[in-house]
């Protein structure tokens, strides 16, 4: 990836599937505590989670990022560290997006 496409913004659609044996309502918990923290975070324009209504297993995050380099910095975060490390959810995609203008 070249400078110019660190620099430019960056959207992140990505699905996560409840791991097996953890309870839907304690993984959104755990990702409401994170959506808290990481909206903080400087690089963060947009993270909106978002839980499916036909099946509450499965989650979608939509994030907007400054640019690669943040969503980067997002995943040495001691809060994204924390979560992670509790094997709530398997990530069943991520999609890289940039916005058509």
């Amino acid at each position: 990836m070249t400078t110019t496409e660190h620099s430019k913004k960056l959207w992140i659609s990505a699905g996560l599937q409840v791991t097996a044996g953890k309870s839907p309502s304690d993984v959104r918990a755990a990702l409401l505590a994170l959506q808290k923290e990481t909206v903080k975070e400087q690089g963060c324009i947009h993270f909106d989670l978002l839980q499916h209504k036909n099946n509450p297993n499965q989650f979608t995050l939509w994030e907007e990022w400054i640019n690669e380099d943040a969503l980067n910095q997002h995943f040495q975060a001691e809060h994204t560290k924390a979560y992670l490390a509790q094997s709530l959810t398997d990530v069943t995609y991520i999609e890289k997006l940039e916005k058509l203008t």
